[in-house]
């Protein structure tokens, strides 16, 4: 069966190349065995502010301008919730740092210049919040979920764990069983390190764990950040986290961790609340920060998508659609995200 594109991983940045692939008129077919990627497990925040220092991420205007009318448009269903971020401060001098970062180049849509105090019910915050404008949550895992079964009727899905011995690579192409396609493209997150070809990427697992709990009666309708971001999922359900750590013995939720994700929803509540679930996910991620995309130098009919940390949200329509064009239409791709960078011609 020929296709345009055969993707390997079906995470954000998997589904975004299904995205662009269509508003392109190529065709393609995904395949992945439906385990939990970082993606599914994701809280799937979109947020253009490093709030711990009142920063703009790398390409912040470029990223929210493109990718969150992406998922507004997309005609995968209605998975997005805009809401208001409202980061605690801590003490009071964050305030002065906050007011300071109203000047800084690329925040001033998203940093709202009044200090709020005690406008959020239940939630204790002495000294005030700041509020960032245009974010929200993407439901990641009901995105996925819901494309996956369209894809499926569509034959374009195929649910099993890709075979690196079954791929040929050819002159004008490649051949994985009785599929054949111009290119593959591995969007497989920090399975890429069992991949042949890409296992030399720098893709460092990040364990987050997170806890899912019950408080009746603290009617949040906003994200909170302070230790921890509060998440409303509705129906007086709120997810609570998440851990970040590069160093960890199993991939399994620890009870340490969920005592201490606990104690943190402590802080900021006095209210009863109940654990409903406790979970454990692995972003990936790169010693540099930036996300890795482009064509394998030495097999230029495959490619990858990785790297894209705890911002995927905001990466993958971006990189997706960088990648395609640049198959289909040799469009420049920045330097500081090329694969390049890491592999050479020689690997």
């Amino acid at each position: 069966m020929q296709h345009d594109v055969l993707i390997v991983g079906f995470g954000l940045a998997g589904w975004a190349l299904t995205e662009a692939l269509k508003q392109e008129g190529k065709s393609f077919v995904v395949f992945d065995a439906e385990k939990k990627s970082s993606s599914s497990v994701a809280t799937g925040i979109y947020n253009p502010v490093v709030l711990k220092r009142f920063t703009a991420v790398y390409h912040a205007q470029q990223l929210m301008d493109f990718s969150i009318p992406y998922y507004a448009n997309t005609a995968n269903g209605n998975f997005q919730h805009p809401m208001s971020i409202y980061r605690v401060f801590a003490k009071a001098a964050e305030q002065n740092s906050w007011m300071e970062a109203l000047d800084k180049p690329g925040l001033t849509p998203y940093l709202a210049s009044d200090i709020h105090k005690h406008t959020l019910n239940n939630i204790a915050a002495p000294h005030g919040f700041g509020e960032v404008l245009h974010t929200g949550r993407i439901d990641t895992s009901g995105l996925l979920t819901y494309t996956r079964k369209k894809l499926t009727q569509n034959n374009s899905f195929v649910q099993e764990q890709f075979d690196y011995d079954a791929l040929k690579i050819a002159n004008d192409g490649v051949v994985y069983k009785q599929w054949s396609a111009r290119h593959i493209v591995f969007a497989e997150g920090v399975g890429v390190k069992y991949n042949p070809w890409f296992a030399a990427l720098p893709i460092v697992p990040n364990k987050g764990e997170w806890i899912e709990v019950m408080c009746k009666g603290l009617e949040l309708s906003k994200i909170v950040k302070g230790s921890v971001f509060i998440v409303p999922l509705g129906n007086d359900r709120y997810r609570v986290g998440a851990t970040y750590s590069h160093t960890f013995e199993s991939l399994r939720p620890t009870a340490e961790n969920k005592v201490w994700l606990m104690n943190q929803f402590k802080k900021y509540i006095n209210i009863p609340f109940e654990v409903l679930f406790h979970g454990a996910g692995l972003r990936p991620t790169v010693p540099d920060r930036r996300p890795i995309v482009g064509k394998h130098p030495k097999f230029p009919s495959l490619s990858c998508i990785n790297g894209l940390g705890s911002r995927g949200v905001l990466w993958a329509p971006f990189l997706a659609s960088l990648l395609v064009k640049h198959l289909y239409g040799n469009t420049f791709l920045p330097d500081e995200l090329q694969i390049r960078r890491f592999l050479s011609h020689k690997k």
